[in-house]
């Protein structure tokens, strides 16, 4: 069985084998890289503005693990297997629900505390930040197609 292949405009035909046409993923998958860059730049970021000491490197760490995590599911997104992109897509809108309520609980807890005040803005930012990879999620989803 042939996996299903690309022609130049982007859109994925039925192999040989009949499987289902596959959607063009590749915006979401752009989004996802982009969501997750960003992230592990904040990440990185907020240990760099302790001057990447030990006790707040776990900040680069969960930024940079967020981006793999999000690389991943737009590699399965973009793989033109539909197994995969239906579960990297479905993963993916899972982890960025959980980075808006991570981040959020996090903005809320340092909201007001003086030894907090310079990770809220990070905070707030990696929450916004994870809304707009949402909402861009949303915007690009690829959309069923009617039935006849």
């Amino acid at each position: 069985r042939l996996a299903p292949r690309l022609l130049r405009t982007g859109v994925a035909m039925a192999s040989p084998a009949g499987e289902s046409e596959q959607p063009n993923a590749t915006p979401c998958a752009i989004v996802l890289v982009l969501h997750g860059l960003f992230l592990a730049g904040c990440g990185c970021y907020g240990a760099y503005q302790h001057g990447w000491e030990k006790k707040v490197m776990h900040s680069a760490y969960s930024g940079i693990g967020s981006m793999t995590a999000l690389v991943i599911c737009a590699a399965m997104t973009a793989s033109g297997v539909r197994k995969l992109y239906m579960i990297g897509v479905h993963v993916a809108l899972l982890l960025q629900v959980l980075f808006i309520v991570v981040f959020a609980v996090q903005s809320y807890r340092s909201y007001g505390v003086p030894e907090k005040a310079d990770r809220f803005g990070l905070f707030v930012a990696m929450a916004v930040g994870s809304v707009a990879g949402l909402i861009g999620m949303r915007v690009f989803k690829p959309k069923k197609k009617e039935k006849k």
